[in-house]
């Protein structure tokens, strides 16, 4: 099994997303990065400014993938940038902890049916648990964050983060795969208000710098 970034790992070709059907990339073809987990991104329609540049060394917030992420008082609203900030970090927390833990009830009460991402990575972690492996490390330290809101209650949000080295570890101790490097990421995250809830549209993840 292949590492997020390498199940992550998509070429952009604009920064937009929204929900309509789009050909999975190539796993064989991206290169490796943590955790066992094939994701295929929700396909782009909607034109988005294009975020900052990433720093080179942006400050983050480590996280224990063991820990479900704090839930954020923006889930609760109103549809604002910075509320939708908090959401999207909230959300891409999300992920190592369902790795990690096979949780998949916050990840599942975000998701938007039309997020190819979000479906993708709950059959990743349906693999990797119903073989009874686990992952172990591949936290995720966010750093800046972005927010551009497009009206309607529809929001953009550029999210920097390092995902650190990992783990998928059997019931036996057995070490199935082993994931050494520290990688820089970036993610582009579609969501919007409903008036009562955040729903997340699609999700683009692309590396940015070299492996540590």
């Amino acid at each position: 099994m292949l590492r997020t970034r390498a199940l992550l790992t998509i070429a952009l070709a604009a920064l937009t997303l929204a929900a309509c059907t789009s050909p999975s990339p190539d796993p064989s073809a991206s290169a490796a990065t943590s955790h066992s987990v094939s994701v295929t991104q929700s396909p782009p329609s909607t034109s988005i400014p294009a975020p900052p540049t990433p720093s080179a060394t942006p400050a983050t917030d480590a996280q224990d993938a063991t820990t479900p992420p704090a839930r954020p008082e923006a889930l609760d609203g109103p549809a604002s940038e910075e509320n939708a900030k908090a959401v999207g970090r909230y959300f891409m927390s999300l992920f190592p902890y369902a790795v990690a833990t096979g949780d998949l009830e916050a990840w599942d009460a975000l998701s938007g049916p039309s997020c190819k991402y979000c479906q993708s990575l709950r059959d990743a972690v349906a693999e990797i648990h119903d073989a009874g492996n686990r992952g172990t490390g591949g936290a995720f330290e966010l750093g800046f964050t972005s927010g551009f809101a497009l009206g309607n209650g529809e929001f953009i949000v550029g999210l920097e983060y390092f995902e650190t080295p990992s783990q998928t570890v059997a019931p036996d101790g057995t070490v199935v795969a082993d994931y050494p490097d520290r990688n820089s990421m970036k993610a582009n995250i579609s969501l919007s208000w409903t008036g009562s809830s955040w729903v997340v549209n699609g999700v683009d993840v692309e590396t940015w710098g070299e492996p540590e």
